[in-house]
């Protein structure tokens, strides 16, 4: 199936609602700042409470920009514990959206809306942090499988785990380039993403890119 109105929507809340706060919210947009200067066609929007969104335009990104999206907020959260880290639940919905000028981003419609925003609604019983549809029975059943796991892996990351992580993803910084930021030798960068299985969740992103490519491309 090939359309140009192929699009991707990210629909996300707070994992913790008791935790909301200004720092939060702030937090978000800052993200989205910097996921901005990367790709283009990015828009963003906060809600009122703990909810936001996003629609990536090109829709084999949308992964990635999600597990970028929980890294920056568990990189600033306030706590040391991964149990207290700020996280969101993040759902991905696949499908065509339309896209309008002047428009804000939660009066927009579209299959890609309706997925996103209707299994995020589920998550909430569910208990899960991270859910991918797009209206192909194969692919979601394909992604059902690999999401929890992921979703375990990130779980565990710690802040300086995210930091590292969210500097490596989003601005495709060497490990290098991140130690002499952090203030940390190469060396403890490696350790850093070694130990929050960033090699197991790339595997997965890649292969999620592959199969959005073939499913919606061809």
């Amino acid at each position: 199936m090939q359309t140009k109105n192929i699009h991707a929507v990210i629909t996300g809340d707070l994992a913790a609602s008791s935790a909301i706060d200004k720092d939060f919210h702030e937090a978000l947009h800052a993200i989205a700042s910097d996921i901005k200067e990367q790709y283009d066609g990015f828009l963003f929007e906060v809600f009122r409470g703990d909810s936001f969104q996003a629609l990536v335009r090109q829709p084999e990104d949308a992964l990635l920009l999600s597990i970028i999206i929980r890294a920056g907020l568990r990189r600033q959260s306030r706590s040391s514990s991964v149990n207290d880290a700020w996280d969101a639940r993040i759902s991905i919905g696949i499908g065509q959206a339309e896209i309008k000028n002047n428009v804000k981003l939660g009066e927009m419609t579209g299959e890609a809306f309706v997925r996103s925003g209707q299994s995020l609604d589920r998550m909430k019983k569910e208990g899960n942090r991270l859910k991918i549809t797009t209206g192909d029975e194969q692919a979601d059943k394909e992604f059902g499988a690999g999401c929890p796991l992921a979703d375990a892996i990130i779980n565990r990351w710690t802040t300086s785990q995210s930091e590292a992580i969210y500097l490596y993803l989003l601005q495709k910084k060497t490990q290098k380039e991140i130690g002499r930021e952090l203030n940390a030798t190469q060396r403890a960068i490696s350790k850093r993403l070694e130990s929050a299985n960033l090699q197991s969740m790339t595997k997965f992103f890649n292969r999620y890119r592959e199969v959005i490519k073939w499913k919606f491309n061809n």
